[in-house]
């Protein structure tokens, strides 16, 4: 192996390791600060996407509630949404990101998360409302069509598009919504702890998302959602003082 190959392979482990530490680890116990996010923007046909350091430095972050974004739209408005918490004035340039009402997102959760997206949701509706379109899997949508229908019974459209669930199709049905420009933001509430029986799709959909990565922004745990939306709500008051979302 080439020492080339061994200082990435070490970098990106470490980087891993360092997910894990808390601010609150006394320093004595870390040799390194603690890790708040992760840009590891991955060339879609570089193998290396699916080498161990990089699958464990996403799952690390998905464990423990640390941003992973593996595309150039992601890390574009994660800078933003921090310069904006730190002080900062919005960039209007950058206004287009967050016009939702001209967007699509996919909500997709495994089977011991669909809870906590229901809730999420129920928590924020107001702001998924904003979106144009909405497409989850399966189970999924449905669960948050009955939620919708409680939260709006006026309304008769359908609030989420189902695709067919993960393990079925769904998965690379979003992919597919995500290559068209049809869909520029995927939630995706994962499980660390299960296999994964449609490993070959979800890595679809992933890729997917890193080959249209000017345009696709991806969240892979709740922790990560709640600050996005934060975030997002944060830059809009800044922007409108009078606005509720």
């Amino acid at each position: 192996m080439s020492r080339r190959r061994l200082v990435r392979v070490a970098g990106v482990a470490s980087g891993a390791g360092a997910v894990c530490l808390r601010h609150a680890d006394p320093p004595r116990n870390r040799r390194r600060p603690p890790t708040d996010a992760a840009i590891y923007l991955i060339d879609p046909v570089d193998p290396s996407s699916t080498f161990p350091e990089a699958v464990a430095l996403k799952r690390q972050c998905v464990i423990h509630g640390r941003p992973f974004l593996s595309t150039l739209y992601g890390a574009r408005e994660w800078f933003e949404l921090q310069a904006v918490a730190a002080g900062g004035a919005p960039n209007a340039a950058l206004d287009t990101l967050f016009a939702f009402e001209d967007q699509a997102i996919a909500l997709v959760a495994h089977d011991a998360r669909k809870d906590d997206m229901v809730a999420l949701i129920d928590e924020h509706f107001d702001f998924f409302d904003r979106f144009g379109r909405r497409v989850a899997t399966g189970t999924t949508g449905g669960r948050l069509n009955e939620l919708a229908q409680r939260r709006r019974p006026e309304h008769t459209q359908v609030w989420v598009h189902s695709v067919k669930s993960g393990p079925l199709g769904g998965d690379a049905q979003i992919a597919e919504l995500l290559l068209d420009g049809r869909c520029q933001r995927v939630l995706f509430l994962e499980d660390p702890h299960v296999a994964r029986q449609h490993e070959a799709d979800i890595q679809l959909l992933e890729r997917a998302a890193r080959v249209a990565t000017a345009q696709v922004a991806c969240y892979g745990d709740l922790a990560t959602a709640r600050n996005w939306i934060d975030g997002v709500q944060r830059r809009r008051r800044v922007q409108e003082p009078d606005s509720a979302v």
